[in-house]
């Protein structure tokens, strides 16, 4: 039987981030892979749903990452969680997909996963197309699980 559960990427390198991110995902019905490194999610060679990257991250940083992934077409679409101090780097994100805060909590990245939300959480920048696109192909899939 397979499952029908979104299955995401998580790219964290603080393990208690990682977990904690991890189970409260799993916790909305999501199927959660998660690796630590830029090179630890380049070696996940199925294809994700979403993923949620750090920008920070021991062998490179989120954006590049990111970029790999959505060219390669491993991933439609992508948020970043970080708590990143760099002006620079979090621009070069907020181009690329939305930018959750970590000081913010898994509040605004709920938020953006909820199928029944359309007020974007205050504390990440707009979606980018890709990610309305998720979230719509997201909500329906999901409002569909929930109705069985």
């Amino acid at each position: 039987m397979q499952s029908s559960a979104q299955r995401l990427l998580v790219v964290e390198d603080d393990v208690t981030v990682a977990r904690a991110l991890s189970r409260t995902l799993a916790r909305r019905g999501f199927s959660v892979a998660i690796a630590r490194s830029c090179m630890a999610a380049r070696l996940l060679t199925q294809p994700f749903d979403f993923a949620v990257l750090d920008l920070d991250l021991p062998d490179g940083n989120g954006v590049d990452l990111a970029r790999e992934l959505l060219d390669a077409g491993r991933i439609p679409g992508v948020l970043f969680f970080t708590g990143s101090t760099d002006p620079t780097l979090v621009a070069r994100a907020r181009r690329i997909g939305s930018v959750v805060m970590k000081s913010s909590g898994t509040s605004p990245i709920l938020a953006f996963f909820a199928p029944e939300s359309t007020d974007p959480p205050q504390s990440r920048t707009a979606p980018s197309n890709k990610a309305r696109a998720y979230r719509a192909s997201s909500s329906s899939s999901l409002r569909k699980q929930r109705a069985r």
